[in-house]
């Protein structure tokens, strides 16, 4: 009942140039980020087959027969 929570000592102090090569590898990281997306980006304008329009085509309704003699 009369148990005590353990003392932790306080953690080391950052050294500055350790923050600063880890605010400066982030700062790449999302930079890559940003320009993958905008790779994947351009990418999609060349799935669209169709203009604004969509399919101006008449579509094939006719019956077929699976069954070839």
């Amino acid at each position: 009942m009369g148990l005590k929570a353990p003392v932790m000592p306080p953690p080391p102090a950052v050294d500055p140039e350790v923050a600063t090569k880890e605010a400066e590898s982030a700062a790449k990281l999302e930079a890559e980020k940003k320009k993958a997306i905008s790779l994947r980006k351009k990418g999609m304008g060349g799935t669209i087959l169709t203009g604004g329009e969509g399919v101006t085509e008449e579509a094939k309704t006719a019956a077929s027969s699976l069954i070839s003699y």
